[in-house]
């Protein structure tokens, strides 16, 4: 009966080592997966924030390149119309001389 005794206090105490041990092995990964999980909450936070300042420097560029074609189109414009009389004496002129002949 003392064997008995002895040997189901030694079978619990193996027990007890190898439910602390798993215990033990699955609070480390546990710890690994917050680790991780904390590091990706990170990369995602810093990807948001680059994106964001990235549409914004491109939103600036967008709209000086925008500016920029607007002034041009507009000298153009004034560069056109200062010019049309001009134009319209040269092409007249030509009709006059070529009916002329």
């Amino acid at each position: 009966m003392t064997y008995i005794l002895i040997t189901l206090i030694g079978a619990s105490f193996i027990f007890k080592y190898q439910l602390l041990k798993k215990i033990n092995k699955v609070k480390k990964e546990n710890q690994k997966l917050q680790t991780a999980l904390s590091a990706l909450g990170r990369d995602t936070t810093n990807f948001q924030a680059g994106i964001s300042r990235d549409s914004h420097s491109q939103k600036k560029e967008l709209e000086i390149t925008v500016k920029r074609m607007d002034k041009k189109v507009d000298v153009m414009r004034r560069d056109i119309i200062n010019s049309l009389p001009t134009q319209i004496r040269k092409v007249i002129g030509h009709i006059e001389f070529s009916t002329r002949a």
